[in-house]
């Protein structure tokens, strides 16, 4: 049949309308399955993906990398979480943007009792001045930290060392970090007193001339009294006479945190 040209316009215009209809019809089936459901589920992944703030978020931006050096006393035992625990959480609970570092996150015969703190540490069980300082070298050209805290000496005492070469180790320690961050701060302890008590408190002594013989302005060495007020007896700062129970763990972690507001930037 041969339409006229009125008649083929009509039909020409129907079928454009139905195909319209057509694709309007399969678009929105198209965008309501496929569309929607993804937009929805990336507003989901934003959600789910943003950064939460947590009460601390007035910390610096700055992170500060913090390295906690020793012997058993900074190690702690599998039943203990040590220093390093109560330390953490003050500084987080402050405001400071800080980050423990070293090659160790084991605690000595297993791990911490609890994980809610930064694992990170050189605490080395049983370890003498002279051993730490043949690895720290390394350790600190890994961990690049801006902080050190050192709690040695102890184990020096106790294995018959004579006081004269512990305090000239720790002085080759002190200059070991400061070949590998010139700008490094120190913060040395006053040990707690584990071993016998006058050469502790001879040692001690000793520990605070040097820190004030090898202090400078650009890389601050800082003695921080850690002696005082620690009750060694068991069942008081410690678990066996030596090595820190709770609370002298808060103890301990209480005077490393004074130290540390004098050199950290401000949250």
């Amino acid at each position: 049949m041969v339409l006229n040209p009125v008649q083929s316009t009509i039909k020409l215009q129907t079928r454009r309308d139905l195909t319209m209809i057509w694709l309007k019809s399969n678009l929105n089936l198209f965008i309501r399955r496929f569309i929607l459901p993804t937009c929805f589920a990336g507003m989901l992944l934003s959600i789910g993906c943003a950064p939460t703030r947590t009460p601390q978020a007035a910390q610096s931006q700055n992170l500060t990398r913090i390295m906690p050096i020793g012997d058993s006393i900074t190690q702690a035992d599998s039943n203990h979480n040590s220093y390093r625990r109560p330390l953490w959480i003050q500084l987080r609970q402050a405001g400071y943007n800080v980050d423990f570092v070293g090659s160790n996150r084991e605690h000595f015969q297993g791990s911490a009792p609890l994980s809610d703190f930064d694992q990170d540490h050189e605490g080395h069980w049983g370890w003498r001045v002279d051993e730490i300082l043949k690895q720290i070298d390394a350790w600190v050209r890994t961990s690049q930290p801006d902080i050190v805290l050192i709690h040695l000496g102890s184990n020096d005492i106790v294995q018959g060392q004579s006081l004269e070469s512990t305090i000239e180790e720790l002085r080759q320690l002190i200059q070991t970090l400061r070949k590998v961050n010139p700008r490094l701060k120190m913060l040395i302890a006053e040990t707690i007193p584990c071993g016998e008590e006058a050469q502790v408190r001879q040692l001690n002594r000793l520990i605070v001339n040097l820190a004030q013989e090898t202090n400078t302005q650009e890389s601050p060495v800082i003695a921080v009294n850690q002696f005082s007020g620690f009750n060694p007896a068991m069942g008081k700062d410690t678990h066996d006479g030596c090595h820190p129970n709770e609370s002298g763990e808060k103890k301990i972690a209480n005077r490393w945190f004074a130290a540390l507001k004098t050199v950290l930037p401000s949250p």
